[in-house]
């Protein structure tokens, strides 16, 4: 079975993973508050399980770790990291340059986080590589574009759809038992960097998460998977 990761690859074998298939998939997200019972890193590691899965059922690419570094972002909540556009830009650019030098043919950019500014950002620079680099081809988008469960679009924030996901890929990390309806206080920071997000001072659930689960994570994350799968092999 071939390796997918690319942090846990030989030379050799990363020189015979680009010569079976050169497609790198790359999975970015953002440390930030997810209420309280998802962990900080949820984004990324949700795209990170999600490009796996891809690289499984293409049977070859080269999976990168998960890229942290995102736009806002519940700025001033717990834990939450937020970045300005243009350092976004410059750290997605030549990230793809440097996959380009390596041998990439087709680069998958995952966001597991959404919102205009991350999702607007991410396919803005995937644009102008792949104009400037006709070459490569980019894919660029959040994990659930493209992508109906149950004819709904499985996208929210820390609600039924993520939760479900998450707790498919890792079920570890997921804590229900620490679930609230109105979450703990989570505003800390006053006036955080990048702070553009119109944030209420006391959450609202869009869905029911109580009805999340591992089974339901399942099949949307095979959704996404299938999506996805028919995008890299039209493009290769």
């Amino acid at each position: 079975m071939p390796k997918f990761k690319y942090e846990e690859m030989l030379p050799e074998e990363f020189i015979s993973a680009v010569q079976r298939l050169p497609v790198f998939i790359v999975p970015t997200g953002l440390l930030e508050w997810h209420a309280d019972h998802l962990p900080l890193g949820q984004d990324a590691l949700k795209a990170y399980g999600i490009c796996l899965k891809l690289a499984e059922r293409l049977d070859g690419g080269i999976v990168l770790p998960p890229i942290y570094v995102g736009r806002p972002g519940f700025s001033s909540y717990v834990g939450t990291l937020t970045y300005s556009e243009a350092c976004v830009n410059l750290m997605l650019y030549e990230t793809m340059g440097q996959l380009k030098k390596v041998g990439a043919q087709v680069i998958v950019l995952i966001t597991g986080h959404y919102g205009p500014l991350q999702v607007d950002c991410v396919k803005r620079v995937a644009e102008n590589f792949e104009r400037e680099h006709p070459d490569v081809a980019v894919i660029a988008q959040p994990e659930y574009e493209g992508v109906t469960v149950d004819g709904k679009v499985p996208s929210d924030h820390a609600g039924l759809w993520e939760t479900s996901i998450f707790w498919s890929l890792y079920p570890q990390l997921v804590h229900m038992d620490k679930f609230q309806a109105v979450p703990t206080r989570k505003k800390l920071y006053p006036n955080p960097p990048h702070d553009y997000y119109k944030e209420n001072e006391e959450w609202v659930w869009h869905n029911e998460v109580e009805s999340s689960s591992p089974e339901l994570g399942e099949r949307t994350v095979n959704a996404i998977v299938d999506h996805l799968e028919a995008l890299v092999r039209e493009r290769l």
